[in-house]
């Protein structure tokens, strides 16, 4: 190898204009080796260059212009497989930059010691190329370098529009955001401008379908503001498992008693023991859709300004169907893990739009079905599964009591497994630490905020999210209760099809939540004991003081709960049935709103009552169906009826004897500033009256609220007194 034709380009990278003098010889120091030994060079290489650089490149042959031809293009094609290498390093930091970034972000991992090491390495790696790039562009007077870039090839190609640097291969292509972002550092270092490009991160937006918009990302900064905030997803809690069809059979086995006192000398077949029960859950998929079109567009020109409008006179506005998809994305996740919580599946009516929650069974519904009894899809037998712990309602005051009695009845040989978890509503998860608090606070081994059964260490305690109106816990084996879904992604996979000047997009998907073991299948309750089952639970759900939403212009049903509260209706809504109702259970009905509200009249499957419902605010009405479709009445409530009142102008009234009061008719400004003789634990209904002088609280002082409050004619408040003597704001309406 002739050295002699690497020393321009070498001087070019270590700045120099002359060569340094070691004994009065050209030569290169100890310094200027390791910095070209960071440039890629090897060991080898520099000991021979600097060894010929010494002897005044003497030793190489002398043989005229002869190999002139050849020597150079060498020289190139080893300065390119450097720039090469260097620039395969750089994309490699940059995908192990973007990792490291990913992992800070989504799994809260504190990277910012390797961000930044890795940021100085990137800086490093860029300075390197760059400085090689300009050496390999260095002409020593043949012009063969210029003749190179004229067909693309010979040097690093920043101004390459399909590939980084001009270098061949998939990895190097500019469709990847790392190497686009590789690009624009170079070419900054490099002293050219580009557009700025976006930073890594999870908002890289590429095109929604491969025929429809071209490719495009647009600054956060520059699209339109949503406040949507996606929920966390239940499947940290209940893992998701993708590719089961409807009706896919998940095999259980039960088995007997096997062990036994050794008797060898009796006959074998007269002493054998044991057997084995193979039983099925039958997983159900449900087929859930998105369906929604876009019209009228064209209307969002005189709206829609500056750089968001892409598309000028287009009818069809891809950049705003794009941002409208990607929220819709979300909007769809919040409904799915909402419905996996509290979904109850209704079969939809033909071209009607249902609700989010009425498209498949959730977990609560699903463990109720399996308490409750149902109907098994492969023998037409009505079944039960689930035999309840009967522990009464769960309240601030007894949840520690009830946690503890409930765990103590499973079976020991699940309970002390290790394996055994409570799955309890969220909102319980408080009331627990403060029942331990209150009642552990003071002894010395008291643990804060414990997430397992205090008396039972073995058995973690794991939070349901989106379940504020659910009561229901439950015990079973971490990974028994899972989410199902056909194919990956499928909820996302929006199919567009144009029509005139409106788009039509839908997606659909299958999904459920099932468990792979839940009980042996009963048809008779009273045979059920707590041997055969892998899913524990008390006895009720939704309290009978919860109440669902009726739907605006139409019969209540009760398919969600028992309890319904009404809405304000387009009209005065006249009642003629409870749709879903099951025969012989008391249902609920409480007024919501007397603005254009409901009434019942005395006919029909309603002229067993004893008069026409005509209802004020906050009113109920009991009613149980027949077996022949019609209601009976079972009560009536008046919302104040049974209030105790507080005496006029009584700023700290006394809630001595009682839980629910109504505000006295005040002469005077009143603002209520604290109650007295009120109970830790207790919820206390408190009923406006009047409206001149209405009673009024502030979010402040002895009440912790989400707002103030103004108790006039028709509103209440329900407030609960917590151990540090402050009223809590439970609902309002």
């Amino acid at each position: 190898m002739k050295f002699k034709s690497f020393s321009a380009h070498i001087l070019a990278l270590l700045g120099l204009s002359e060569w340094s003098k070691v004994e009065d010889k050209n030569s290169i120091t100890a310094e200027e080796v390791a910095k070209l030994k960071n440039y890629g060079f090897t060991e080898k290489f520099l000991t021979d260059f600097k060894a010929s650089l010494e002897n005044d490149f003497q030793d190489e042959a002398e043989d005229g212009n002869q190999g002139e031809e050849t020597e150079e293009p060498r020289t190139t094609a080893f300065l390119r497989g450097l720039l090469g290498d260097t620039a395969a390093r750089l994309t490699q930091a940059q995908e192990q930059l973007e990792a490291l970034q990913t992992q800070q972000r989504d799994e809260n991992q504190n990277n910012t010691a390797l961000i930044a090491k890795k940021d100085a390495e990137i800086t490093k790696l860029s300075g390197i190329i760059a400085q090689l790039s300009a050496a390999a562009e260095d002409d020593p007077g043949k012009g063969k370098q210029h003749n190179a870039q004229a067909d693309g090839k010979g040097k690093f190609n920043l101004q390459d529009e399909k590939q980084l640097g001009g270098l061949q291969g998939e990895m190097f292509s500019l469709d990847r955001p790392y190497n686009l972002r590789a690009k624009a550092a170079l070419m900054e270092a490099a002293g050219f401008e580009m557009i700025a490009l976006p930073k890594a991160s999870s908002i890289d937006y590429s095109r929604l379908k491969e025929d429809l918009g071209a490719f495009y990302r647009i600054p956060w900064q520059q699209r339109l503001q949503s406040f949507l905030m996606e929920l966390p997803s239940i499947e940290s809690i209940f893992p998701l498992e993708s590719g089961y069809q409807d009706l896919a059979t998940l095999v259980n086995i039960w088995l007997g008693e096997f062990s036994q006192a050794g008797n060898e000398e009796s006959d074998f077949d007269k002493v054998t023991k044991g057997s084995y029960e193979f039983d099925d859950e039958t997983l159900r998929m449900f087929n859930v859709m998105f369906a929604h079109r876009f019209k009228n567009l064209k209307a969002l020109e005189k709206t829609w300004i500056g750089t968001l409008n892409k598309e000028g006179s287009n009818p069809i506005k891809w950049s705003f169907i794009e941002y409208i998809l990607a929220e819709t994305a979300k909007k769809l996740h919040n409904e799915r893990e909402q419905r996996r919580i509290n979904g109850i599946r209704k079969d939809p009516n033909l071209n009607e739009p249902g609700k989010a929650l009425a498209a498949a069974d959730g977990l609560y519904e699903f463990l109720n079905k399996k308490v409750n009894g149902h109907t098994d899809i492969n023998n037409g037998k009505f079944v039960y599964q689930i035999k309840p712990f009967e522990l009464g309602e769960l309240t601030e005051a007894n949840i520690g009591e009830k946690v503890y009695k409930g765990t103590s009845m499973i079976p020991a040989v699940l309970r002390d497994s290790g394996n055994l978890a409570l799955y309890m509503p969220s909102h319980f998860i408080v009331l627990y630490h403060k029942y331990n608090e209150l009642h552990y606070g003071q002894n010395q081994d008291y643990k804060a905020n414990i997430m397992y059964v205090k008396e039972y260490p073995a058995v973690k305690i794991i939070p349901v999210p989106n379940a504020d109106n659910h009561h229901r816990i439950f015990w079973t084996f971490e990974g028994n209760i899972k989410t199902y879904e056909d194919k990956p992604g499928e909820m996302t996979a929006f199919n567009l099809e144009q029509e005139d000047w409106s788009l039509k997009v839908w997606s659909n998907w299958r999904e459920s939540i099932w468990a792979i073991a839940v009980g042996f299948k009963y048809t008779k309750k009273e045979d059920m004991d707590y041997t055969r089952q892998m899913i524990f639970c008390n006895e009720y759900d939704r309290p009978a003081s919860y109440f669902v939403d009726a739907d605006k212009d139409k019969n209540p049903s009760a398919k969600l709960h028992t309890s319904i509260v009404t809405v304000a209706n387009t009209a005065e809504f006249a009642i003629t049935d409870i749709e879903d109702a099951p025969v012989g259970t008391v249902i609920s009905l409480k007024c919501g709103s007397v603005d254009k509200g409901v009434k019942i009249e005395k006919s029909g499957k309603f002229d067993l009552i004893s008069a026409t419902w005509q209802p004020g605010k906050g009113d109920v009405i009991k009613l149980m169906k027949r077996a022949d479709g019609k209601f009976i009445e079972i009560g009536r409530e008046n919302a104040s009826s049974d209030a105790l009142q507080f005496a006029p102008d009584e700023t700290d009234p006394s809630l001595l004897d009682g839980e629910v009061f109504v505000t006295g008719e005040n002469t005077k400004a009143t603002a209520i500033t604290n109650f007295t003789d009120a109970e830790a634990g207790v919820v206390y209904t408190i009923y406006g009256s009047g409206s001149e002088f209405a009673s009024t609280i502030a979010a402040g002082g002895n009440f912790v609220l989400t707002e103030a409050m103004t108790l006039s004619e028709g509103k209440f408040i329900k407030l609960a007194k917590a151990a540090d003597g402050k009223f809590y704001e439970v609902a309002r309406g």
